[in-house]
């Protein structure tokens, strides 16, 4: 898909104020800096593309509560991911992520994680302190124990 079409779907969101905007596949090697203007947004989808990063920007979607990029190149979650405060589901399957940064506490209202088929090595002590998680996905990582403030 080029990019004009894909600009095309972005304003046509800006447009009718959409809340959730699916660009799975569409080959983007990047997000596209005019996603951040819809505020609207509650539901992002960009999996299967070839992202290699997580923009700062991320944090003016305030109004985020699903954030899906599996299958992707991303190699570090930014500490801006705090900001999205009412964040519930982030799936960060498939990726190159190699840690998960002492941030990731700060989303108390996250309910889902999935980090599975990345190149994680440890489980940092601050997951215990996602009081409202459910399920947690780690498999197909390099982590070898499990840390005992997630028992």
């Amino acid at each position: 898909m080029t990019n004009d079409t894909v600009l095309k779907i972005i304003e046509q969101a800006a447009v009718e104020g959409w809340h959730k905007l699916d660009l799975s596949q569409k080959d983007l090697t990047e997000i596209p800096e005019e996603i951040y203007k819809l505020k609207n947004l509650t539901e992002l989808e960009l999996p299967l593309n070839k992202i290699s990063e997580i923009p700062e920007m991320i944090a003016d979607l305030q109004n985020l509560t699903r954030l899906y990029l599996s299958h992707n190149q991303i190699r570090k979650i930014p500490d801006s991911i705090a900001e999205l405060k009412n964040l519930t589901y982030l799936h960060l399957d498939y990726n190159k992520i190699g840690e998960i940064p002492d941030v990731i506490a700060e989303l108390k209202n996250l309910r889902w994680l999935f980090l599975s088929s990345n190149q994680i090595r440890e489980i940092p002590d601050v997951i215990a302190e996602l009081k409202n998680l459910i399920y947690l996905a780690l498999s197909g990582n390099e982590i070898s124990e499990i840390p005992n403030a997630i028992a």
